[in-house]
């Protein structure tokens, strides 16, 4: 039975990025945590979802509302004076939609109904000399219609009711969060998952 179906409600896996997955449009960071919706199915590792604006980092809206403007122009601008006089005011609307295509193993389902939560900021790692990082905005490349990890279960805890005869050894920490990329790694990250994403969409 297929996990997901067109239509269903998903949220994008949060975890690092293994090997070229960037490069060949498989997984990007920016993606990590954002939610959307199933627009087309092709095969269990290419699934087309279109992602909620405001689910993704601020520094990727801003530039999607960028290029949305400017191809918003350009379209009217095609058009005669005429024709543009003809537009009701939902054909003036423009969306540019936000649509990654990613491994149903990098989806999580969202059930009708359910809240979704805004993703989790990473929480600082603990060193020594934390080094600040400088807000800076990837480039993006807008796209028509061409994407947390889930903590494993800890064991439950018997109830003992014979006497103590060893202490209880302490419960291994849990590993740490994926290491959040700075904003130069994010930026080259997702230059490079757009230009595959290019490629294969060409």
């Amino acid at each position: 039975m297929p996990k997901f179906k067109e239509g269903d409600r998903v949220q994008v896996r949060a975890r690092e990025v293994q090997g070229k997955e960037a490069q060949e449009g498989r997984y990007a960071p920016h993606l990590a945590n954002a939610t959307g919706a199933i627009l087309k199915i092709y095969s269990p590792q290419e699934i087309a979802v279109d992602l909620d604006l405001d689910s993704l980092p601020e520094a990727i809206r801003e530039r999607h509302a960028e290029q949305q403007a400017r191809m918003h122009e350009r379209w009217l601008n095609s058009l005669s004076d005429e024709a543009r006089n003809r537009l009701t005011e939902d054909e003036k609307t423009f969306r540019l939609r936000y649509v990654a295509l990613l491994s149903e193993d990098d989806l999580l389902p969202l059930k009708p109904g359910r809240a979704e939560k805004p993703a989790p900021k990473a929480s600082p790692a603990k060193a020594e000399t934390p080094k600040p990082a400088a807000e800076t905005k990837p480039a993006v490349r807008a796209k028509m219609a061409t994407p947390k990890q889930t903590a494993e279960p800890k064991a439950a805890a018997h109830a003992n009711t014979e006497p103590a005869k060893k202490s209880t050894p302490k419960a291994q920490a849990e590993p740490a969060p994926p290491r959040r990329p700075t904003p130069e790694e994010l930026e080259k990250l997702e230059e490079q998952y757009l230009k595959a994403r290019k490629r294969r969409g060409s």
